[in-house]
């Protein structure tokens, strides 16, 4: 249920707002759902990690493979696969971290 949670959300606020609202969904969501930080890490860094990787494999394809090339040649990446890997790495550990201090905010918060 937190993994749906933080991919449908994390999807509509980064749709309408920038992509830093993705680990204030974690964050929020996680202080709020999750019941171990072994969850609130993994499912944030799960949900985070499957909706970048499918929204960079969308803007591949809507842009017929030639967008992300372009990408990776400024960064200096051998192929779009390996930046395909850097966005979903990237996102997974913001999502994660940010998951995992909502968690323990809640911890220390708690009576």
């Amino acid at each position: 249920m937190l993994y749906i949670l933080i991919l449908v959300i994390s999807g509509i606020a980064q749709f309408l707002g920038p992509w830093w609202l993705m680990p204030v969904v974690c964050f929020g969501l996680c202080f709020w759902k999750a019941k171990n930080a072994k969850e609130a890490y993994g499912i944030a860094f799960a949900a985070v990690s499957t909706l970048w990787l499918g929204y960079s494999l969308f803007q591949s394809f809507s842009s017929g493979g030639e967008f992300p090339l372009k990408v990776a040649e400024i960064f200096k990446l051998p192929n779009a696969a390996s930046l395909f890997a850097a966005v979903t790495l990237v996102g997974g550990l913001v999502a994660g971290f940010a998951g995992l201090a909502g968690h323990y905010c809640r911890l220390a918060l708690k009576p």
